[in-house]
């Protein structure tokens, strides 16, 4: 067995699609993913005291995050993946019913996030891709999440918000004080995988 790692870090500049570049070419029949690693951009510690330091404001409420992203990676086959997903609504879940027809698609991987910035998840077995390919040069990495309403999106990039519990931005004199989340963007992806060694090059 060969260990294959695939590293794609994010920016705003990157949006929510990163080059990944591999060195010499790689040989493979089939990957079988063992385990991932998400990292996610948060408010600071200061952003997260300044929230608690109007009276009216309160306390940092938490950072809001996706229960799930969504991988792409181009070097595996469309046919492979299949993600059944419930109906989008016309707004938030609690008021608006399921549109007929409106089921996002996807053919990514799903990678479910833990309750903080970091989740690290290892001991994976049974999810394993055919490639068939020797891969040479670079592998396009796509992180997506779901919306509020079961929409499929890009995921974000750049500089994390004080936000609202709904992760819009509340402007104005006292209103900001509804500010008491922190909005989440994407960093940093890393998949592990094993596949069988076949030959030298």
């Amino acid at each position: 067995m060969v260990l294959f790692t695939i590293t794609a870090k994010f920016n705003a500049n990157t949006g929510n699609k990163a080059k990944v570049k591999i060195v010499g070419g790689v040989n493979l029949q089939k990957l079988k993913l063992v385990g991932y690693a998400i990292s996610l951009n948060g408010i600071t510690i200061d952003e997260q005291a300044e929230i608690a330091a109007p009276a009216a404001a309160g306390r940092f409420s938490g950072h809001i995050l996706p229960n799930q992203v969504i991988v792409n990676l181009d070097v595996v086959g469309t046919s492979q993946i299949h993600n059944a997903t419930s109906r989008k609504t016309n707004g938030t879940l609690q008021t608006s019913p399921p549109v007929e027809n409106t089921n996002p698609y996807s053919t990514g991987i799903p990678l479910p996030i833990g309750d903080t910035l970091k989740t690290i998840q290892f001991g994976m077995s049974g999810i394993e891709f055919d490639i068939g390919k020797t891969i040479h040069n670079e592998i396009i990495v796509e992180a997506l999440k779901y919306d509020d309403e079961g929409g499929l999106i890009p995921m974000p990039t750049g500089t994390p918000l004080k936000v609202k519990a709904d992760g819009t931005v509340e402007t104005g004199g006292g209103a900001a004080a509804a500010n008491k989340f922190g909005s989440t963007t994407i960093q940093m992806i890393t998949l592990y995988f094993n596949y069988d060694f076949n030959s030298y090059f």
